[in-house]
């Protein structure tokens, strides 16, 4: 069991360049919410709308926007962005994340040919020929790397990713556990009543800083390359198709489908469960709501909800109309009974 880490509230301001409110020898161990915190525990405000949650918190030690001039029963550390502030208090708390040391573990498989210097080869990874590995880059237990890949410095690829024949990571990119990169794009033509594969001869790309989620797949290119622009954030259970170009800093929330050829800009959110149809460009800064599925293109800034995607404004108002339709099928059959009764004399006259 690791050692717990304490630090006092003194130091932790030092650190975090805030100015402390009060005692400077109180010691926090862990960063908890502020329903659950305790004496030994950081909290934080993220905004003024929580000061009086804050205020009946059991936190020992509270981080708080620097304007926050609310006073509190326990000491409280003023800083410019109090949510940044606490990501960094909770790296420095936290049971260190199980490692690779330097070096080729015995149980690994590594091809002569492949180069490595500076990198950590876990148990029972596997390195093809010609694959090149940065330092201080850990490759976990069980993954594979295929022949001509070139992973850059300081990546995490964790336990049992694959990352097949000349794919490219640039630096500090984290691929979470059984991520697939690189598997063939699923083309097909039907001919004769069969399926006929198209091969799959491309790459795959992917740019600094990019995090991958847990059982992701990126599909390589038919031709040319599937690019995964720099700082771009991908979440669990998301498929990439083949050659699809990814912009810098997307955020593509879990379940999300790219078809084919499908083309996002620069700083793209895309909703959980959310789809971009094969071909489909979509321009810088759009946000695309939970459950949408974008079917034409659209430009930079849109904001896009339903299915087919509309403008949020225009689905809003959509969504009104839809609610009323149960009062306007009322007066609709009113309607039609006040008809039949004014027509009733004349049909009987005839």
């Amino acid at each position: 069991m690791a050692d717990v880490i304490s630090m006092a509230a003194g130091p932790l301001a030092e650190r975090l360049n805030g100015r402390l409110v009060g005692d400077a020898s109180r010691k926090i161990t862990h960063v908890a919410t502020l329903e659950n915190a305790t004496v030994d525990a950081v909290s934080w405000v993220g905004s003024k709308t929580f000061v009086e949650r804050a205020k009946s918190s059991e936190a020992g030690v509270l981080v708080v926007p620097a304007d926050c001039d609310e006073t509190f029963d326990c000491p409280a550390i003023q800083v410019s962005d109090p949510d940044i502030a606490i990501c960094e208090v909770q790296r420095w708390l936290a049971d260190p994340v199980d490692g690779v040391p330097v070096g080729v573990d015995p149980t690994a498989v590594v091809d002569p040919t492949a180069k490595m210097e500076g990198a950590a080869i876990g148990p029972r990874a596997v390195v093809r020929a010609g694959a090149v590995v940065g330092a201080r880059t850990q490759i976990h237990a069980g993954v594979y790397v295929g022949s001509e890949c070139v992973i850059g410095e300081d990546c995490v690829i964790w336990c049992n990713v694959v990352v097949r024949e000349r794919t490219t990571l640039g630096n500090r990119v984290v691929i979470h556990p059984n991520a697939t990169i690189g598997a063939d794009g699923f083309g097909y033509l039907f001919r004769e009543g069969l399926h006929k594969k198209i091969p799959q001869t491309g790459a795959v790309v992917i740019e600094d800083d990019v995090e991958i989620g847990a059982n992701t797949a990126i599909d390589r290119a038919r031709t040319g390359v599937t690019r995964i622009g720099a700082g771009t954030k991908i979440d669990n259970l998301c498929q990439i198709a083949h050659n699809v170009q990814i912009g810098a800093d997307c955020m593509l929330v879990s379940q999300i489908a790219l078809g084919g050829s499908a083309t996002l800009g620069h700083h793209v959110v895309m909703g959980g469960q959310s789809g971009i149809s094969d071909h489909v460009q979509v321009g810088n800064g759009v946000l695309v709501a939970a459950k949408t599925t974008v079917m034409k293109n659209f430009p930079d800034g849109a904001q896009l909800r339903g299915i087919p995607a509309v403008d949020n404004a225009r689905f809003s108002r959509q969504q009104a109309t839809v609610r009323r339709l149960p009062m306007w099928i009322d007066r609709l059959k009113a309607l039609i009974k006040r008809v039949d009764a004014l027509e009733k004399p004349n049909r009987s006259d005839g």
